[in-house]
């Protein structure tokens, strides 16, 4: 049986004033217009929005009160990657009644913490697609009580809709190409090595070499920006430790860097050196950059078709069903072949 909830037990404006130490009249001014609040009064206001889990009345939304507005959230809207992503989300929408909205999170990657922090964003939209961007189940619950459907794209939450790539098997599967082509001492270069998405095609680039019976050596490996010219650092790096005759990148925007510094050595590609990219993207095809596609466009459409099933399913009242949707998609990259290898 559940426990029958008292005036006493709920959790009000006042309930969240008093926690945090500020007026009602504050509490307000947060949720409504945060860039005029104190940062160290906003983050007490926020801390005590988690600690009793308060929903802004705003959340229950009825059909009157759609937007007919996707947001699409990213950490760094200035990514080549990310255009991508805009271009096959704008594409699905295309034929629909949808607009776009891009949200950029400006470093931050923890997307239910920034919507807590930007509830006037969080009014404008019916529905969210994130974008390599981090979500717990925490964050998950968060955006099922105040009503908006979310999806994760290029990224996993347990409790959460995910469409995500199998960075692994990815990474795996382009150092093995770079051997089915003759290449025997191939390299790696990526960004963040504590970034899970790397991290991932890192370890599957060792698994290729375990699977050969080689060990990794350390030199053989370089990290900087997730740039072109951190690409084009970390290729200088790795040429000055060792001697490559491939080098798998971690995404194409830093393979880019890569191909500028072997034309300044003049090391020819693809005979002296192979490369391979990760991601596909629209310059790829430009420069003629073996990559790994990740079907960005087929990503979007999964994304776009959930989140307008999840209106077409709530029986015209404009909610969102209150069952969690939390399958998880994994796409494996596949190689495409261009002029950047034998």
């Amino acid at each position: 049986m559940s426990k029958k909830v008292s005036a006493d037990d709920r959790v009000t404006i006042e309930t969240i004033a008093r926690d945090a130490g500020v007026s009602q009249s504050t509490v307000s001014r947060v949720l409504n217009q945060p860039g005029l609040v104190r940062a160290s009064t906003r983050d007490a206001v926020y801390s005590a929005l988690k600690k009793h889990n308060y929903v802004p009345p705003a959340g229950n939304r009825t059909e009157g009160d759609r937007s007919y507005t996707f947001a699409l959230a990213v950490h760094d809207v200035r990514l080549p990657v990310v255009y991508e992503v805009i271009r096959a989300i704008e594409q699905e929408l295309a034929e629909t009644s949808y607009d776009l909205l891009v949200v950029n999170m400006r470093g931050s990657r923890d997307v239910a913490g920034f919507f807590r922090r930007n509830d006037q964003i969080r009014r404008k939209i019916d529905g969210l697609l994130a974008f390599s961007v981090d979500l717990d189940d925490g964050g998950a619950a968060y955006f099922r009580q105040i009503g908006l459907p979310v999806v994760l794209m290029q990224s996993r939450c347990t409790a959460a809709k995910s469409i995500s790539t199998n960075n692994f098997l990815g990474g795996h599967d382009a150092t093995g190409y770079l051997f089915d082509r003759g290449y025997h001492k191939p390299a790696f270069v990526g960004w963040r090595p504590d970034d899970h998405r790397v991290r991932a095609r890192f370890a599957g680039f060792k698994s290729a070499l375990e699977q050969r019976g080689i060990t990794f050596d350390p030199a053989m490996a370089a990290f900087a920006t997730l740039s072109t010219a951190g690409g084009y650092e970390a290729t200088a790096e790795l040429l000055e430790r060792c001697r490559p005759d491939a080098v798998f990148y971690g995404c194409d925007t830093m393979a880019i860097g890569g191909l500028k510094r072997f034309r300044e050595q003049e090391i020819a590609v693809p005979d002296e050196i192979g490369v391979v990219g990760f991601d596909n993207l629209e310059v790829a095809e430009v420069v003629g950059l073996t990559t790994m596609q990740q079907f960005i466009e087929v990503k979007a459409r999964m994304a776009i078709d959930h989140l307008l099933a999840q209106f077409s399913n709530s029986s015209g009242s404009g909610t969102v069903p209150a069952a969690p949707v939390h399958d998880e998609i994994s796409i494996t990259p596949r190689i495409v072949v261009r002029d950047s290898t034998r």
